[in-house]
């Protein structure tokens, strides 16, 4: 149990340090630029609206972004993200990430897409060397997650592991203060669980508090494939997880199993929940595994990501011939597609995109051979 009262965890200096490290690398930022004209004078206004029991969460902005698909995200006021700030470094992901399993790979220290990668392909190799190429992958993903959370279920949850009324109130307040839009539910056949504009369902993106709301929700599913049906090879990535098992019945039966406790988590799978042969390979945070009749593991980028580097590239291209860029900002965003390609057998795409922009990178080598002279 969480044990921590209010008084010890809103103080000053907590929200000092929160807003530290939450203007690191974003100070030119507006909302933070604006909140730094009297960092201690808000700071303080903040902490005695906290501590006499005055604070209440704000509404939230809706934007949207398009990389790498379109998602709607919302976000608070810089103060009101500060107060969540606090909440989750200093009272629920100490506590939480103690409690879930080590293969639950999202929103931890240490952890990430990448830790998540690389545990994965070892569990898979292992696999192929104790089984051969003869088995079967269940990739499952659930349907509109974060929208489609329900707030009592959840409230439970997070709540039930904490002593002190008023975080338990502030949470809820957390909780309670996001209703996903009753037609978006409507449009993907989600039942709303509740009346009106309420519709009891949904956590915003934008929120630090959602990430380990998503990642400790579906903890019951962890423990299922990995402490009932004793999935030797599973990795989760918030809501898109896989298993392989050399066994089709039991992998059928896996994903019965694994739907009956989506329903009973008021959540469902999408039709993204398939059965593939190893052979056929799957795909898993924006890499595709396929496996050879030899048992190697061979990893590409998937097909989306190609066009969408490839598009990037053209785009690149014309603004810098435009002028609109110049050769340095090139080469960042080179780099950046180095950095994601770099760990997939991917040389002939890197050529592509080096031979469409080499003219850019060489100017920039040559800037600094000049400077360097």
């Amino acid at each position: 149990m969480i044990t921590t009262t209010f008084e010890e965890l809103f103080t000053f200096e907590a929200l000092y340090t929160a807003h530290l490290k939450s203007r690191a690398s974003r100070r030119s930022k507006k909302p933070i630029v604006k909140f730094e004209t009297a960092t201690i004078s808000n700071l303080y206004d903040l902490y005695k609206r906290i501590r006499d029991g005055k604070f209440k969460f704000g509404k939230y902005n809706t934007f949207v972004v398009f990389e790498p698909k379109r998602r709607e995200i919302q976000n608070l006021f810089y103060a009101d993200r500060l107060v969540q700030r606090v909440l989750c470094d200093n009272l629920l992901m100490p506590y939480f990430e103690k409690r879930v399993f080590y293969d639950n790979c999202v929103c931890q220290k240490g952890k990430g897409a990448l830790f998540a990668l690389r545990r994965f392909e070892a569990m898979l190799r292992k696999h192929i060397s104790r089984y051969g190429s003869n088995g079967y992958f269940l990739k499952c993903d659930i349907l509109k997650y974060f929208p489609s959370i329900p707030h009592d279920d959840l409230r439970t949850k997070i709540c039930s592991q904490i002593v002190d009324e008023r975080l338990k109130k502030m949470i809820a307040g957390v909780i309670d203060g996001y209703h996903t839009k009753r037609d978006f539910l409507d449009k993907y056949g989600i039942v709303p669980l509740g009346e009106g504009d309420e519709t009891g369902r949904g956590i915003p993106i934008g929120n630090q508090t959602s990430q380990l709301f998503g990642m400790f929700y579906l903890d019951p599913m962890d423990r299922l494939v990995k402490e009932r049906l004793r999935i030797r090879v599973y990795s989760r990535y918030m809501d898109d997880f896989v298993l392989v098992h050399d066994d089709l019945d039991y992998i059928r039966y896996a994903r019965r199993e694994i739907t009956l406790l989506a329903d009973k988590l008021k959540l469902s799978l999408n039709s993204k929940t398939h059965i593939f042969p190893l052979k056929n390979g799957v795909t898993y945070l924006g890499f595709r595994y396929s496996v050879t009749n030899d048992g190697q593991v061979i990893k590409t980028v998937k097909k989306s990501t190609k066009r969408r580097f490839r598009w990037r590239t053209r785009l690149l291209k014309k603004a810098y011939l435009d002028g609109v860029i110049d050769a340095e900002r090139v080469k960042q965003s080179v780099s950046a597609f180095h950095g994601h390609l770099k760990y997939s057998r991917s040389k002939k795409l890197e050529r592509e995109i080096h031979c469409k922009l080499g003219f850019a990178l060489k100017e920039t080598e040559t800037d600094n051979v000049e400077q360097l002279s």
